[in-house]
């Protein structure tokens, strides 16, 4: 079936939640001009970024300096109409009845990486134009589409900041980086094997352990209607891409990879029991690794809550049992140890590290058992899932903890090379139901209650006004 006969027989509505505008930079210059002021933006317009520079890398220079290889080739082309299409919010906005879809959120291309500029002035002045650009490009059409601004998370101050300014320019969704790179206050050699040689510099998450509490972030984001979504790419991260000269091998988990640890850091930090509204979206990731996340979760939580730490204090230890044991079962240890004081010997066995001050490493959750754990999870993070995504599935899995269903959102990246034919996007997505990977009440939570769910929870008039006014949410299948 084609994308609009597969949306004429749907009793709901089709959300794609993330695709992407292709910025046609002429047309962004003049907002940064006036963002920047003449000295910066002289400044911008002569520099290259580092993403160009390794997109442009010899192999020899590759080899020399380890630059990974980034994308290439990573838009629409044969199909000029598709790539005129990201590009043109007018041409979107007429096409999206023909490609099932009901209402877009779209996100950055060429704004990837600007929340990852170091210079304070210049990374505030860069974010502020593209916003403006984007309110200024996009706002007519807000019947069928809505832009992201992007929010630079250096400090929470800037970020309350942008915050204000993307509300006071009208736009409806945020997107946040996934991490900030800071510097390591007092970098020191050989101190851990889990640091780099020669390491100065460490990635917030902006959770566990983060510099700044984000909660105000977080609190400021839900009071001006804008859901929590983050966006691989905006920010800089270090050791996701490694090869020298394979992008799809750089690719593949790549969003995965990084979602991940801004996931474990914002549970484990406890953001989502003490901001009980407030949810938050990973986006062009998958969920097939969230389920596996839980699992872990779930898992060590069983054997390293401080209760269950009990088994495992080494000052349990029956010494004078553990010496009989070795003696009756070990004696070719003992013979090859060639003697020596035993106990002593004995007291290299246990793996004993010094424990932190605080053993407890759920402090931040509160959880009681597997349930409080699930209930601070599954309802509390989304993930964006291309189309053709069959882990889609693990999301509705009766293997997950406490029954958890995931709220996976359909994430086309529409205007990038992983979408395919624009055409194409919502049968991919329902093949899942065709090949019985999905159910049609789970395809519909994957196209329309979870994407809607995620904007009205923050901001009840999200859809007024729009294409999709006054359309009820069916009920919560994950909570009913």
């Amino acid at each position: 079936m084609k994308a609009h006969e597969i949306r004429a027989r749907l009793d709901h509505p089709v959300v794609d939640a993330d695709g992407h505008v292709l910025e046609y930079m002429p047309a962004v210059e003049p907002f940064l001009r006036e963002a920047l002021g003449p000295r910066l933006f002289q400044r911008w317009q002569s520099s290259r970024s580092p993403l160009a520079r390794i997109m442009e890398a010899d192999p020899k220079r590759r080899l020399a300096t380890r630059a990974p290889q980034s994308a290439w080739w990573g838009t629409p082309a044969r199909n000029t109409r598709d790539l005129a299409t990201a590009v043109a919010p007018a041409l979107l906005h007429e096409r999206l009845p023909e490609l099932g879809i009901d209402y877009a959120i779209l996100y950055p291309t060429k704004g990837f990486g600007i929340a990852g500029i170091d210079d304070d002035e210049m990374r505030q002045g860069i974010c502020r134009g593209f916003n403006e650009f984007y309110a200024a490009t996009y706002g007519r059409y807000a019947d069928r589409l809505t832009t992201a601004g992007v929010i630079p998370m250096h400090t929470p101050a800037e970020a309350l900041d942008a915050l204000d300014h993307c509300a006071s320019l009208g736009l409806k969704v945020v997107a946040f980086p996934e991490g900030v790179m800071r510097p390591i206050p007092e970098p020191e050699e050989g101190v851990s094997p889990f640091l780099m040689p020669g390491q100065r510099t460490w990635f917030d998450s902006f959770g566990l352990d983060s510099l700044h509490d984000y909660d105000p972030v977080w609190r400021r984001a839900h009071a001006l209607g804008f859901a929590i979504t983050f966006h691989a790419g905006l920010g800089h991260v270090p050791l996701s891409f490694t090869s020298i000269s394979n992008y799809s091998f750089n690719h593949v988990g790549a969003f995965a990879q990084r979602m991940h640890v801004l996931v474990k850091s914002l549970y484990l930090g406890g953001a989502t029991r003490r901001l009980p509204d407030v949810d938050f979206a990973v986006l062009e990731c998958g969920v097939g690794w969230a389920a596996i996340l839980l699992h872990d979760l779930v898992e060590h939580w069983e054997k390293r809550n401080l209760r269950a730490l009990d088994a495992l204090d080494p000052g349990k230890i029956d010494w004078a049992e553990l010496e009989a044991l070795i003696r009756r079962h070990g004696p070719d240890l003992l013979a090859r140890a060639g003697g020596g004081d035993l106990r002593a010997g004995l007291a290299s066995i246990p793996a004993v590290g010094e424990p932190p001050a605080n053993r407890d490493d759920w402090r931040h959750l509160e959880a009681r058992n597997e349930e409080d754990l699930v209930s601070l999870f599954a309802p509390r993070f989304y993930f964006g899932c291309e189309a053709d995504d069959k882990t889609l599935a693990f999301a509705f899995s009766p293997a997950n903890p406490a029954g958890a269903r995931l709220r996976p959102m359909l994430s086309s990246d529409l205007g990038h090379w992983d979408a395919g034919e624009l055409d194409g996007i919502l049968p991919a997505a329902f093949e899942l139901v065709e090949g019985r990977l999905l159910d049609e009440a789970q395809f519909s939570e994957l196209v329309w209650r979870n994407p809607a769910s995620l904007f009205l929870r923050a901001n009840p008039a999200f859809f007024e006004g729009t294409a999709l006014a006054g359309i009820a949410l069916p009920p919560d299948e994950a909570t009913a």
